[in-house]
């Protein structure tokens, strides 16, 4: 049976000490039920753009999170049954 809906969101999430860098996760949604995970990496809460999902900047490492974010969407694009 094929899944009727199928979401995948980058969010930040606080660490328990207070820090500058939040932890970035992902959730996968499919039909209402919904799993997030860690995506091991970490980013400066004043440079995340929640409303795209996306890292704020031109610097290279900004570069690199928002290439590392689209790589993984398509691997789970390519991995979610069709």
């Amino acid at each position: 049976m094929l899944e009727s809906s199928f979401g995948l969101g980058f969010f930040l999430k606080r660490p328990r000490i207070e820090r500058r860098e939040w932890i970035l996760y992902f959730r996968i949604t499919v039909d209402g039920i919904r799993r997030e995970s860690s995506t091991k990496r970490r980013w400066d809460n004043t440079r995340w753009y929640q409303r795209f999902e996306k890292a704020v900047g031109s610097k290279e490492d900004a570069k690199s999170l928002n290439f590392f974010l689209d790589s993984l969407t398509l691997k789970i694009n390519e991995i979610k049954p069709k």
